[in-house]
């Protein structure tokens, strides 16, 4: 299959009407295939690449644009919402990091690339405007770990300076300008509790003096998140640690000196989990004190019910799919609405909500990709 635009639908199906605020409907359960209604779609406008994946990671930017980087392929898409187009794309040989110029309508990329370590600035319209190689050493961290994961943070105008985070081994390394050794070593607790049998880095978040850091830690035959969290202010700095429950997996992403943590209930694992008790779906915690500031928590009828969360500008999205429901809830974790599914046949991602609007990445079950457009109606 060639590689293809992006087409954005605006959402026909019958079991698919306007979203209602708290309104659940009931589960669209019909057979007509979904098949249908891509086969009236140009053959090239159908899905996208072959190799995509639905669980790529998605940023929502200004403008009506979302900005899709696929971590295995080390691809990342730009693709307009409003007008159904992909704009553009770029490959690399590994992107390490991908994250908005804060303040600013500029992509930041840290990548491998013909054997460096690279700073890439695009703009949203895929030009490159910068690209900076740092010392090899910074490098060599990254390929000393199979895991290793490396964060940027930028400038801003309390005076902090550009600086880079990278997590190898036990040890999480500050650099900055020249870049030739660090300016700061941290030890990672989580790396060194010996009550895990392995544990792996999958995200580092960093921004001025706070910085997050996730693990996947696996005990028995068992995964668990945790995440570091460092204000980095002070070399002498011992992070905040807090552990999500067994076999959920969780995501994390760093606003504003807190640190949004979401979960989802896909992994299953064979012991599962505790049905009695509640679960966090999200939560968000300031980076400096450790504080809890907000909190979505749900108890499970049955603990192999799924679901499955995304976070963008904000807000929260939950596809409960045991119940076949799908709601949104703001930062404070307050509920903006509920509804039915429109068929439980179909994959979803949350790309953003703006101005009576839910944009989503669907899929269905013959692997067919598309941006979703459904009103809502409050």
């Amino acid at each position: 299959m060639k590689r293809a635009a992006i087409l954005l639908l605006v959402w026909t199906l019958a079991c698919a009407l306007p979203l209602s605020a708290y309104a659940a409907q009931t589960p669209a359960t019909d057979n007509t295939s979904l098949s249908a209604e891509y086969s009236r779609l140009p053959a090239d406008l159908q899905s996208f690449p072959e190799d995509f994946y639905i669980h790529t990671d998605i940023i929502s930017m200004p403008n009506g644009q979302a900005l899709f980087i696929d971590p295995d392929q080390q691809h990342i898409y730009m693709a307009d919402t409003k007008t159904s187009t992909e704009q553009w794309n770029q490959s690399y040989d590994h992107i390490y990091s991908c994250k908005m110029m804060p303040g600013s309508p500029k992509i930041v990329l840290i990548v491998r690339n013909q054997q460096q370590l690279q700073k890439i600035v695009l703009s949203t319209s895929g030009k490159t405007l910068s690209q900076f190689s740092y010392p090899d050493a910074m490098l060599k961290w990254l390929s000393r770990s199979p895991s290793a994961q490396i964060g940027w943070s930028a400038p801003d105008k309390s005076g902090q300076k550009e600086k880079v985070a990278i997590q190898s081994g036990d040890r999480i390394y500050i650099y900055q300008s020249p870049w030739k050794k660090p300016i700061q070593t941290f030890t990672s607790p989580t790396r060194q509790n010996h009550l895990y049998d392995k544990v792996i880095s999958t995200r580092v978040d960093y921004q001025g003096n706070d910085l997050v850091i996730a693990y996947q830690a696996d005990r028995l035959m068992q995964t668990q998140s945790v995440f570091e969290l460092f204000h980095t202010s002070k070399a002498t700095s011992k992070p905040h640690i807090i552990q999500t429950p067994w076999n959920l997996k969780a995501q994390l992403k760093l606003e504003n000196g807190e640190a949004v943590i979401y979960t989802s209930n896909i992994l299953r694992n064979p012991l599962g989990l505790n049905a009695e008790v509640p679960h966090p779906i999200y939560a968000r915690y300031n980076v400096k004190t450790g504080k809890l500031l907000a909190e979505v928590t749900r108890t499970l009828g049955d603990q192999n019910n799924k679901w499955e969360t995304d976070y963008s500008q904000g807000q929260l999205f939950l596809a409960d799919k045991a119940a076949g429901i799908m709601y949104l809830y703001d930062s404070s974790g307050k509920k903006i609405w509920e509804t039915a599914e429109p068929s439980q046949r179909i994959t979803y991602r949350f790309i953003k909500y703006e101005q009576g609007m839910l944009y989503l990445l669907a899929e269905n079950s013959n692997r067919e990709f598309t941006i979703a457009k459904v009103p809502v109606v409050m």
